[in-house]
């Protein structure tokens, strides 16, 4: 990701949605504390363990949460695209770090460190209702990972590795169309590249999505979740 052609760091805050519930006067520390970070694809963001300085945001490219039992299997819990907001628990909890955080591809995340966002939850009952609501939605989309991850048919993997990128809360930017490549989903679902085109495949011919030039289009997302 060239840095020259990235968006100015206030310009991506002053698009979150959080932004708009606060007073001038803390927008204005926000965008004095914030600092953002750029990644490699496959590097990592954040690693399990460490302390938990900020908030996370993702202003462009595309994350993963994921883990390591014990056992060694990788468990992905969700990827998080470019608009969203992850680790609010985290910094409340003030726990270290318990799972990765890993560019899927080159990626710029903005951070919040956490004693701005402990002062925020303290000074703003909208952004305290804000963060709750993520956390309501957070709890709700591991659910229904711990289920996934169950699932050996590869084709219902990618189905819910997709439909689990759709969630008005979390990821309020996105649309139909998702500007991800099979290599990339295959990630997600924790698939080989060979495995998800045949699912997508199967999916298209479905008529739940339609593979188009750089990404996905969700033709029918309720069907898709249903899947």
């Amino acid at each position: 990701m060239r840095r020259k052609a990235a968006r100015p760091l206030h310009e991506v805050l002053d698009e979150a949605p959080w932004m708009s519930f606060l007073p001038p006067q803390a927008r204005e520390r926000v965008r004095v504390d914030a600092y953002e970070t750029y990644h490699g694809e496959k590097e990592l963001v954040a690693r399990k363990g460490e302390p938990v300085n900020a908030w996370l945001g993702v202003a462009d490219g595309l994350v993963k949460v994921t883990d390591v039992i014990r056992s060694g299997k990788v468990v992905m819990y969700s990827g998080i695209p470019a608009g969203a907001w992850i680790g609010e628990g985290s910094v409340i909890k003030r726990q270290p770090r318990r799972y990765d955080v890993v560019a899927v591809r080159p990626t710029r995340i903005v951070h919040v460190p956490g004693a701005t966002f402990r002062w925020l939850l303290e000074t703003s009952f909208e952004f305290s209702q804000f963060v709750m609501e993520h956390l309501n939605e957070r709890l709700g989309q591991f659910m229904a990972m711990v289920e996934t991850d169950r699932l050996s048919d590869p084709i219902a993997r990618v189905a819910r590795a997709l439909s689990s990128l759709f969630n008005p809360v979390l990821y309020p930017g996105v649309g139909p169309f998702l500007q991800v490549s099979q290599e990339e989903l295959g990630d997600l679902a924790g698939l080989s590249r060979q495995r998800t085109n045949a699912a997508i495949k199967a999916l298209s011919q479905a008529g739940l999505v339609r593979s188009a030039y750089g990404g996905v289009l969700v033709v029918d997302l309720p069907a898709l979740r249903a899947y």
